[in-house]
């Protein structure tokens, strides 16, 4: 299975996530085709981004292909940067020069408003004889918690270093990555889709479709299980 992302942290996560699936995960640079692969991301929603990517990418490689789109979200500013939290300051900039910059933005906030949301939609989509792809299920899921205006830990990834799980008192970049895992966005949005599938509950333990190719040779819940066939290469 591709995973349509490019982003080592995330990459590594969802092997760890994904493990009690036994799927072969491979990150999308490293699929046969894979570097070609490009698309944008032009949803309203984290769910409709997500969609795009495992779409185009099962469409163009012929493989299961699980895309992912995720954000931070501060209250105090009306959710934003929600869906662009990984674009709002251009594509050169760095998980740094992003953290540096929101936390520019929002050093004067007081303490009490300064609530916030990491949020992780999943989508999975496997190729059709025919072309094209077909979206098979797709899961969203929203942890609350604040933010700090001094960042944290060393751990973890993007604006993990400044975001405390509520009841916690650790940010997710000081946390080990099992523990992470337990309380992230991104843990329960995998473990909600791989429940969606039957995974471990006597269901199927993989999408149908063909093994990816290696260049080695090697929307709020209720989440869904769908089958809703999609036009080749969907993204230009």
């Amino acid at each position: 299975m591709v995973l349509a992302t490019r982003n080592p942290g995330k990459i590594q996560e969802f092997r760890r996530l994904l493990a009690p699936a036994g799927w072969e995960l491979v990150g999308l640079d490293d699929a046969g085709g894979g570097r070609r692969v490009g698309w944008e991301e032009d949803g309203p929603d984290y769910r409709s981004n997500a969609a795009i990517k495992a779409r185009t990418v099962a469409g163009r490689l012929r493989a299961p292909a699980l895309g992912d789109d995720s954000g931070f979200e501060i209250a105090a500013l009306g959710g934003w940067p929600g869906p662009r939290s990984a674009r709002w300051l251009g594509p050169a900039a760095s998980d740094q020069d992003r953290l540096e910059a929101l936390l520019g933005r929002l050093g004067g906030l007081p303490e009490d408003r300064r609530e916030a949301s990491f949020v992780c939609a999943l989508a999975l989509a496997e190729p059709l004889d025919g072309g094209g792809a077909t979206l098979v299920a797709e899961v969203e899921r929203r942890v609350e918690g604040s933010f700090l205006v001094l960042p944290r830990g060393r751990g973890g990834f993007g604006y993990d270093p400044v975001f405390v799980p509520a009841g916690g008192r650790r940010t997710t970049a000081e946390m080990a990555p099992a523990e992470k895992d337990r309380v992230s966005h991104r843990g329960a949005a995998a473990r909600a889709l791989l429940a969606a599938l039957g995974v471990g509950a006597g269901g199927p333990a993989a999408p149908r479709g063909r093994r990816a190719p290696r260049r080695d040779g090697g929307g709020p819940p209720p989440d869904q299980v769908v089958e809703e066939a999609v036009d080749p290469d969907p993204v230009p």
